[in-house]
């Protein structure tokens, strides 16, 4: 197994467009972000569109979608489900803003969108998760999803309202992607070190010898698994996905929370937040396939 960067994209833009709907939902309910209701709407479906294109090069072929469609609980079924509902939620959205005399969604279709972009990132983690690969086999994945589409929803309607000059809407997102970015630098941690002691589950499967090495010994699962804390992947993790990914969108969305920054000019800033919760999100997407694809390497011909 290689790292998949369709898969990666797929992902990160699913926890993108809920994130744009989910922070569009909240607004509506709190009676914000009139103006940037429509922008939401098509910047979710844009983003919804470009990760189901990358998902299908993934596939590379057609008929690969259809057979993994052919069964109702396969993974890539269970996404296709999530993605409609989703895409349905936002159509349904914008055709009721259209139609209201006020020219805002009902307080149902907020809750409705807050409910469906939940439901994507989780269904989208859930759909990975697998026994033979113990490192995704565990609810923090789905659990990381929702986390950083709450981080990076909160980012991306800061930048929409200050497009839109919708200035009502922007201590608000500024206050959900603090929080967002927080508990996803906690998550984040909490799932490194869990991947820390999953050494155990894959010493229940038989060693082997290369004899194609026959000069290198084989590394311990404990050196894998431990990588992302203190190993070879340690830089990454702490500078790539707890400093820039997490800490730097917190700092900078607590400024302009705070009125540090002026609400006209928060666009600017949540630009560069933006790229840095993108920069960690990928980091961290990268580092997971990492670790399952050396660990498994370690017993490719185990019985």
């Amino acid at each position: 197994m290689e790292i998949q960067w369709p898969l990666i994209l797929f992902t990160f833009f699913n926890c993108l467009a809920g994130g744009i709907f989910l922070m569009q939902g909240i607004l509506t309910l709190s009676g914000k972000g009139k103006q940037m209701q429509l922008v939401s709407c098509v910047s979710a479906i844009v983003a919804l569109a470009v990760g189901g294109l990358a998902v299908f090069f993934h596939l590379q072929h057609p008929l690969r979608m259809l057979n993994g469609f052919g069964h109702i609980t396969s993974g890539i079924t269970i996404e296709l489900i999530f993605v409609i509902v989703f895409a349905v939620a936002v159509v349904l959205y914008f055709l009721m803003m259209r139609r209201s005399e006020e020219g805002v969604a009902p307080a149902w279709c907020a809750i409705l969108a807050i409910v469906v972009s939940v439901a994507l990132p989780f269904a989208t983690g859930d759909s990975y998760l697998m026994s033979a690969i113990p490192v995704w086999d565990t609810m923090l994945l789905p659990l990381y999803y929702v986390v950083a589409t709450v981080m990076l929803g909160g980012l991306a309607a800061m930048i929409i309202a200050g497009a839109t000059k919708c200035e009502d809407a922007v201590k608000l997102s500024s206050t959900v992607a603090l929080i967002g970015s927080i508990v996803c630098a906690a998550i984040t941690v909490i799932y490194a070190v869990a991947i820390s002691g999953m050494g155990e589950h894959f010493t229940e499967m038989e060693y082997y010898f290369d004899p194609t090495l026959p000069d290198v010994a084989m590394r311990q699962t404990e050196e894998v698994t431990g990588a992302i804390l203190a190993g070879e992947h340690a830089v990454a993790f702490w500078l790539g996905c707890i400093a820039v990914g997490c800490a730097v969108p917190a700092v900078l969305s607590a400024l302009v929370m705070v009125g540090k920054i002026a609400a006209d000019k928060a666009l600017i800033v949540a630009v560069v937040a933006i790229v840095c919760a993108i920069i960690g999100t990928i980091v961290w997407r990268v580092l997971l396939y990492e670790v399952a694809v050396n660990a498994l390497i370690q017993f490719q011909w185990a019985l």
